[in-house]
């Protein structure tokens, strides 16, 4: 109810795996109106850049492995303490 209508819990800790190397999601859920998986990643401190490169690696994970085609792509959100505007600026895709 807190995050709005339509998201499912799905999963915490949702642990992925490429070559041996392993990584956790902390947070998944699906919105039933938007039709698409929503990543949160929780961060203490500042963000870094690596982990806006994580995230996109989550998102691009599960488009690729875990979505169906009929779905929407899959949204990542970061929440952190702190951010520097410039590293995040820059990330932020251009259209």
């Amino acid at each position: 109810m807190e995050l709005g209508t339509g998201f499912t819990f799905v999963a915490r800790q949702n642990r992925i795996s490429f070559e041996e190397k392993h990584f956790k999601i902390d947070l998944v859920f699906y919105n039933r109106i938007l039709k698409c998986f929503v990543l949160i990643d929780l961060k203490i401190g500042e963000l870094k850049h690596q982990d806006i490169g994580q995230m996109q690696m989550y998102v691009n994970y599960y488009d690729r492995e875990v979505k169906l085609s009929e779905e929407n792509k899959t949204i990542g959100i970061i929440l952190c303490q702190d951010k520097s505007e410039a590293v995040v600026q820059f990330y932020i895709a251009r259209k």
